[in-house]
């Protein structure tokens, strides 16, 4: 039977690709699917009372195992963009391919932060930055501290705590080339990598929150509901 296809013209549209549902052949979707039985862990989250740092998070099954390792920077106000020019980031991440001891995250602190300008090694998979909703982040974070939840309408209006401005991989700046990892099954995918460091990004902005409003409020502080 012969299928009808429909007009690209109109099914392209912006309009229509913004209304568009996840499904399971979705980037996210198929991401979840293939790593829903690996081993989720915080392997280490050494973060300030204002919440600047290093952490790390990794997935693994069997021998297989990838680290994300973030850098929350303290930076002014006036330094904060979402431009292509920008130079300095609320927070800065990377993937790397296996578990990070201290002399690599050392190496990674020094570069890392410094994104098209840093260099990276065959070990570090993909690369990423983000900035805060400042005005989500704040009120969150007071929030938190009286242990209360967000304002779930203020949450709707804006989305996110924070944004990422790029995800970089295959060979950028030093990271591994593609056909270092192409035959590894879990990563046949597409962009499986790039989904799990911001599948991991986002679980370490929620951590943040948490940890800064329990040190502005020991006694009283709530954690976030996903």
């Amino acid at each position: 039977m012969k299928v009808e296809l429909r007009d690209p013209n109109i099914i392209m549209k912006l309009s229509r690709l913004g209304s568009f549902h996840q499904s399971k052949l979705s980037f996210l979707r198929s991401f979840l699917d293939e790593f829903k039985d690996w081993e989720y862990k915080r392997n280490f989250f050494n973060l300030d009372k204002n919440g600047f740092g290093e952490a790390v998070y990794s997935f693994k099954k069997k021998k297989r195992v990838y680290s994300l390792v973030c850098f929350a920077n303290e930076i002014q106000d006036d330094e904060r963009s979402d431009r292509v020019i920008a130079t300095k980031w609320d927070a800065a991440f990377t993937l790397y391919d296996g578990v990070p001891v201290k002399e690599d995250i050392d190496r990674l602190k020094n570069e890392v932060p410094k994104q098209e300008v840093g260099r990276l090694s065959y070990k570090e998979l993909t690369l990423s930055r983000a900035n805060k909703s400042m005005r989500i982040f704040n009120h969150v974070v007071e929030r938190l501290s009286n242990g209360k939840q967000p304002d779930k309408d203020l949450l709707e209006k804006v989305g996110y705590l924070y944004r990422t401005t790029a995800v970089y991989g295959s060979g950028k700046f030093g990271l591994a080339d593609r056909f270092r990892i192409k035959n590894r099954e879990e990563i046949n995918g597409p962009f499986r990598l790039e989904m799990m460091l911001v599948y991991l990004v986002r679980q370490f902005t929620f951590d943040q929150v948490n940890h800064i409003a329990k040190y502005k409020n020991p006694k009283k502080s709530s954690k976030i509901r996903k």
